[in-house]
């Protein structure tokens, strides 16, 4: 079965932080060897690009009910993709908000949770998220809400229609060379990355997709419903 997910981000990066909230972490990630896995590409007049190295191996995981523990893990590939704006420096930090972006999380091979089958663990299309660096330093952080933000999420094995907050937090470190500031930005770099995945909805907790027998369960209670509804409007029309 799928669940009903919306999350708030937990993780604290850098000199900024997400505000705490009701939200639940449902899903985190961690890399599966000390090699980088995220690579920044300055641009033009201070934009960059902010993307996942080809095949990059984690081990992704769904947490329990609390968000504190794993009560599922495998190893996946991870993609991100997404660019960043003209930024700001503020004391040691540089802040920029960035443009529409996707990750995703896809298992090496099919695997089985909550009844279902599947490759596609996770994926989030996300935009208005805020990308931080510590100058001279070697981390950074990507990291958005909804609200105010837009963040969608699928899954093979979750579902998400009934959250109303979600959000992702990802926490990049190790990063070399360490940040710099170039003529028109940063510098590149590249790092390696884990981050948590949060949703909040009308129940406060993941909701699954139903498995094919329940399917089958609530389509034939409906047509029960259906069935004595006629039966009683046709016992009050005599």
């Amino acid at each position: 079965m799928i669940r009903t997910l919306t999350f708030a981000a937990s993780a604290a990066v850098l000199t900024a932080s997400v505000p705490a909230s009701a939200m639940t972490n449902f899903a985190s990630y961690s890399p599966l060897t000390n090699a980088a896995n995220l690579i920044f590409t300055p641009g033009a007049n201070g934009t960059g690009t902010v993307a996942s190295v080809a095949g990059a191996p984690v081990t992704f995981r769904f947490l329990n009910a609390a968000g504190t523990q794993s009560v599922f893990d495998t190893a996946a590939t991870f993609a991100l993709s997404t660019t960043t704006q003209p930024g700001a420096i503020f004391g040691s930090t540089a802040i920029a908000s960035t443009n529409a972006g996707t990750i995703s999380f896809t298992a090496l091979n099919p695997v089985s949770y909550l009844g279902h089958t599947g490759t596609n663990l996770l994926t989030a299309v996300f935009s208005g998220a805020t990308f931080a660096a510590t100058i001279g330093g070697s981390v950074a952080s990507l990291f958005t809400s909804q609200p105010p933000s837009m963040v969608t999420f699928t899954s093979d094995f979750l579902r998400f229609g009934g959250t109303t907050e979600r959000d992702i937090s990802i926490a990049i470190d190790a990063i070399n060379p360490k940040v710099g500031v170039g003529r028109n930005g940063l510098g590149s770099f590249s790092g390696s990355s884990a981050g948590l995945f949060g949703a909040l909805g009308g129940s406060g907790s993941p909701s699954a997709v139903p498995e094919p027998a329940a399917w089958l369960l609530m389509v034939a209670g409906f047509g029960l419903v259906g069935t004595m509804r006629r039966r009683a409007t046709a016992s009050v029309a005599a």
